[in-house]
C-alpha cells in the first residue's frame, strides 16, 4: 500500500457566500465577466465554475464583492524595490490586483520588455487610467537592464535572496474599500418617490453602506462594494446602482416621524403626510389591525 505526502490541491468553487445563492433576484455576475476564459458562467440563475477550464489567474477574486470564491489563490508576484520583475506571468495581473499592489506596497513600475510582454504594457497604461481618476501616481514600464537592474530569469536567480522579494497580494472589493476609502467604486442611490421605508435594503447590506442612523437615510458610497443586495431586495425598484469610480461624500437624507392611522405607532416617513407605516401598508383590509 503507498501513502502519498502530497495533498491534492483544493479545486475552485464557488462558495455559500455568493449573492446568488442567497438571494433569489441577485444580479451579480462580477466572477463572469473578469474570467477570461469564460471558466465561469450563470446558469439558470446560478454561478457555476468549469474546474477544467480554470486558468487559477485569481482575476475573478479580485472582483467578488463577498469573497465568495474557495480553491484559487493569487498569484505569486516578484518585486524589488518599487516594481514587479520577472518571473512575470504570462497573463498579466488585472487593474484591481495592481491597485492592491500599489497601495500596500507602493510599487510603481513593471520591469519587462514591451515587445515581448505587451500584455504588460496594456495592464500599465489602464491601471494608469484608473490611477488617474483615483489622483494617485501613475506606473511605469521599465527596460531590463534599465537603472542597474537586470530582470531576466536567469539573473533573478543567481541574485542573492534579499535583492527580489515575492508575496501574494489579498483579493476582494473589501480589500479595494479599505485601501481606498476616499474613492467610491459603486454608487447605491435611493428614490424618496419609490422608497417606502421597509429597510430590506438597509439590513441586507454586508458592508453598512446603507443604514439607518437616527432620523437619517445615509447612504455611505465608499463602503459598498457592488454586491447588489439592496436592489435585489427592494420591492419597489427604490434603489439604483451606478458604477464609479467617483469620490463620493456621506449623503444624509431627512427623515420625519409620522403616526400611523392603522396601527397607532409612530414610524419614520419621508414626508409628513405618510399615514400609514410600511408594514400596514402591505396588509389590505386592516388585517394587521392592533394585534401586532
Amino acid at each position: 500500500m503507498r501513502f502519498s505526502l502530497t495533498q491534492k490541491a483544493a479545486a475552485p468553487v464557488i462558495g455559500d457566500r455568493c449573492v446568488r445563492h442567497l438571494l433569489r433576484y441577485a444580479t451579480c455576475q462580477a466572477c463572469a465577466d473578469a474570467c477570461p476564459v469564460a471558466a465561469v458562467a450563470v446558469v439558470d440563475g446560478n454561478v457555476e465554475l468549469a474546474e477544467e477550464r480554470c486558468l487559477h489567474c485569481g482575476d475573478c477574486l479580485f472582483v467578488c464583492p463577498t469573497e465568495a470564491i474557495g480553491g484559487i489563490t493569487t498569484v505569486m508576484r516578484h518585486y524589488l524595490d518599487d516594481m514587479l520583475v520577472a518571473p512575470l506571468s504570462f497573463r498579466a495581473a488585472s487593474t484591481a490586483e495592481l491597485l492592491v499592489w500599489h497601495r500596500l506596497y507602493h510599487l510603481r513600475a513593471v520591469a519587462c520588455d514591451p515587445d515581448m510582454q505587451p500584455g504588460w504594457v496594456l495592464a500599465v497604461a489602464q491601471l494608469n487610467l484608473t490611477l488617474r481618476q483615483y489622483q494617485e501616481p501613475q506606473w511605469s514600464i521599465v527596460l531590463p537592464g534599465d537603472d542597474g537592474v537586470d530582470t531576466s530569469r536567469r539573473t533573478l536567480m543567481r541574485a542573492p535572496a534579499s535583492a527580489a522579494r515575492s508575496a501574494r497580494v489579498p483579493a476582494g472589493r473589501r480589500v479595494l474599500r479599505q485601501l481606498y476609502p476616499q474613492m467610491s467604486d459603486w454608487l447605491p442611490d435611493i428614490d424618496p418617490r419609490r422608497c417606502q421605508l421597509c429597510g430590506a435594503c438597509w439590513r441586507i447590506c454586508p458592508e453598512q453602506a446603507l443604514r439607518l442612523e437616527n432620523e437619517y437615510m445615509v447612504t455611505e458610497s465608499a463602503r459598498c462594494t457592488g454586491c447588489g443586495n439592496c436592489q435585489a431586495v427592494c420591492q419597489h425598484q427604490a434603489v439604483t446602482l451606478s458604477a464609479g469610480p467617483r469620490h463620493e461624500p456621506v449623503r444624509q437624507l431627512p427623515l420625519v416621524s409620522a403616526s400611523c392611522t392603522s396601527c397607532q405607532r409612530t414610524f419614520l416617513a419621508w414626508r409628513t403626510d405618510r399615514r400609514v407605516c410600511p408594514t400596514c401598508a402591505q396588509h389590505q383590509y386592516g388585517m394587521r389591525g392592533h394585534c401586532c
